[in-house]
């Protein structure tokens, strides 16, 4: 209350406007105020790209569906869940025409949304937060087709080597098959990042996903590739980065990615086959091949080893051969045979 003269007068108005209501922000200016919030955080332009791209979606179809819902702290969890149901049963699929989104695309929305709403809450712009209670949906464990030892070879063998382009695709393929290196991580190498004398990538923590450095070991066969291809460059171009376009320019992983399909249908190879595809194999193969998932995990760059667990899926074959090789059964019956 203030006093004026001997006069006692009410204040209409609260001390926090915002937690009575009264002032609040538009859905664009919530927006703008979270948006500022992770440039402050140093969040990488990726992912700031992130929420400017799936924001404008959850908005748009407010505007469509609620018209009425203007202003951040009108956002309830019902209105929520019906934004996810309509991405489950209702938003068209561009990839298939079909109605409905896939429960992984879906999470990818809901922990924007999460993130988004966190931010809000923890500095006070709403009372309630819409996205507690929200869980991710459930996605099916997706199941790992490796490519055998034949099908590698004629991927391999594929691009023509003659030509720069194909050389350079040559040795993506190689290094991701040698290390699990992520596309994003590889094509933003530079050539500085090779190290001859230990024979090993070091990655900056300004290209690795989670900011940490990272050592990545070469075989022999790998390493005189990745110089012949810094050879290449260096003759041809005047970059800092490993690999390039035929006009210099940085190599996208997008690029590479459709590359590789073509190769991999060239190949004859009927199996799913992507730049990921290609890390996961490193994964799988590293622990047939006898590695242990502690060292899989340092190379790889996962935080979490239950993230390293989940790459390593064995096929019936996979099992079968472990059995033969490791049962103690088979081992006695060996014993007795000599």
């Amino acid at each position: 209350m203030l006093r004026k003269g001997k006069k006692i007068v009410q204040r209409r108005t609260s001390i926090n406007p915002i937690a009575s209501n009264e002032v609040t922000m538009t859905l664009s200016q919530a927006f703008d105020f979270v948006y500022s919030q992770k440039q402050s955080e140093g969040l990488r332009e990726k992912t700031l790209h992130g929420y400017k791209v799936l924001y404008p979606y959850f908005t748009k179809w407010i505007g469509e569906t609620y018209p009425e819902v203007t202003c951040i702290n009108q956002v309830t969890s019902e209105l929520v869940r019906n934004y996810i149901n309509y991405l489950r049963f209702d938003k068209v699929n561009q990839k298939t025409g079909e109605l409905g989104l896939s429960p992984y695309s879906i999470n990818v929305k809901i922990r924007m949304l999460k993130s988004f709403f966190n931010v809000l809450h923890r500095e006070e712009i709403i009372e309630r937060n819409p996205i507690t209670g929200i869980k991710l949906l459930k996605v099916d464990e997706d199941v790992f087709q490796p490519l055998t030892n034949e099908e590698i070879k004629r991927l391999l063998s594929t691009p023509n080597v003659e030509y720069y382009a194909q050389f350079r695709d040559l040795v993506a393929m190689y290094l991701m098959l040698d290390t699990g290196i992520r596309s994003s991580e590889l094509f933003a190498m530079k050539i500085s990042y090779v190290d001859f004398k230990s024979r090993c990538i070091i990655l900056s923590g300004t290209v690795t996903k989670n900011r940490k450095p990272r050592v990545l070991p070469l075989s022999n066969q790998v390493l005189r590739l990745v110089m012949e291809l810094i050879q290449e460059v260096k003759t041809n171009f005047d970059t800092e980065y490993l690999f390039v376009s035929n006009f210099g320019e940085r190599y996208m992983p997008n690029s590479f990615r459709k590359r590789l399909h073509n190769y991999k249908t060239l190949a004859g190879i009927d199996k799913r086959l992507s730049p990921h595809s290609l890390r996961h194999q490193f994964c799988r193969d590293y622990i047939m091949n006898g590695g242990d998932v502690f060292s899989l995990q340092r190379i790889a760059g996962h935080s979490d080893i239950q993230t390293t667990r989940k790459y390593i899926q064995f096929t019936t074959e996979d099992i079968q051969r472990k059995h033969t090789e490791f049962s103690p059964i088979a081992r006695l019956r060996g014993k007795y045979r000599k």
